[in-house]
């Protein structure tokens, strides 16, 4: 993944890593943020233009190229940025009365192991994340992705968007 969000303005470059494939392309952010596309309970389908499809074992095998395509929301695992602004939502809930800190955390995905950062309040309610919130995709900062029977294939972003269905286990790495 590059460092740049796009090279054109009003797009923002994604890997959307889905049951064995990673598809790389550009999502339209001139409207909403990606967080925001992705959360949005009225759409199931977000569209990615500049497509390249290969497998996630095998990332720089490409299996089709294609100019736009239409990509199931719930059929993503997990969406890797390079940069951590680009995932983060229009409207942050971050009120300036509210002592935000960052965890370090681990968390196990289909075919994956997720290391990174997740920032909130300094007492992680995880219930509350991974049942109660509203937002399906949690935003996890300096991420990497390690295919778990590949552990030699990893994919590194400034944020990953992980879908909470697809969470087998989250952990602190380290609790209070």
């Amino acid at each position: 993944m590059s460092d740049k969000a796009s090279f054109r303005k009003g797009y923002v470059a994604a890997d959307f890593l889905a049951h064995n494939y990673r598809i790389s392309g550009e999502v339209s952010v001139r409207l909403n943020p990606i967080a925001d596309v992705l959360n949005d309970p009225t759409r199931s389908y977000i569209t990615v233009e500049n497509v390249y499809i290969s497998p996630i074992q095998n990332p720089a095998d490409i299996k089709g190229n294609f100019r736009r395509g239409q990509l199931r929301k719930d059929n993503i695992i997990m969406v890797v940025l390079a940069r951590e602004e680009d995932g983060l939502p229009k409207r942050q809930a971050y009120g300036s009365y509210i002592s935000r800190v960052v965890h370090d955390v681990f968390l196990t995905v289909p075919g994956f192991e997720v290391r990174g950062s997740l920032t909130m309040s300094a007492t992680l309610d995880l219930e509350g994340l991974l049942v109660l919130a509203a937002e399906r995709f949690i935003p996890i900062s300096s991420a990497t992705a390690t295919v778990t029977l590949s552990p030699s294939v990893k994919f590194r972003g400034g944020m990953i968007l992980v879908n909470r269905d697809y969470i087998g286990i989250f952990c602190l790495v380290k609790e209070a």
